[in-house]
């Protein structure tokens, strides 16, 4: 019986970690999944020697979504841009595609990073400035969001709330 209590006991206490635990892998896959879907965007940039474009995937997976209500989260796709013009023609080579986020992961960006990004041949992006893209899940805004960090001169990095002053998970 006193061993039933303390298994018990524990079991109340490492649930509610194990489900924290979980989304937090959830929310540091995701922004590791995007830093590697633009560092290769810049390398296959560079490599190619044209624009590569990454941008929020429309639900055929074979362009890019109308602006509208899609985000990041929806999942996003990768291509050769040989005309530069930020939408993939039947033509150009998609690279890669990335499936949605987990259900309830939100992935929202500030700025000209709101749809897509263009690296250019010579590494940089088609950004005005350092742009964010903040991921959240159900718990909104937390210590264990994170915030990647996309500059002019194609540098990404991902951050810590407390390494930041963004301070919403930019829900629309």
């Amino acid at each position: 019986m006193a061993v039933l209590a303390i298994a018990s006991a524990l079991l109340v206490i490492a649930i509610p970690m194990f489900r924290t635990q979980v989304q937090n892998s959830r929310m540091s896959a995701a922004a590791t999944d995007l830093l590697s879907t633009f560092m290769s965007a810049k390398s296959e940039a560079v490599g190619r020697g044209y624009p590569v474009t990454v941008c929020i995937s429309n639900e055929d997976a074979d362009g890019c979504a109308d602006i509208g209500n899609v985000q990041w989260e929806d999942g996003w796709l990768t291509f050769v841009d040989v005309n530069d013009n930020g939408a993939r023609d039947d033509d150009e080579d998609i690279l890669q595609i990335h499936p949605p986020l987990s259900a309830g992961t939100t992935a929202r960006a500030t700025g000209s990073l709101a749809n897509s990004i263009t690296y250019r041949p010579n590494g940089l992006t088609n950004l005005s400035g350092t742009e964010s893209l903040v991921i959240c899940d159900a718990r909104d805004f937390s210590p264990s969001s994170r915030i990647l960090t996309v500059s002019i001169l194609g540098k990404v990095s991902i951050l810590k709330v407390e390494e930041t002053e963004v301070g919403t998970c930019l829900r629309s």
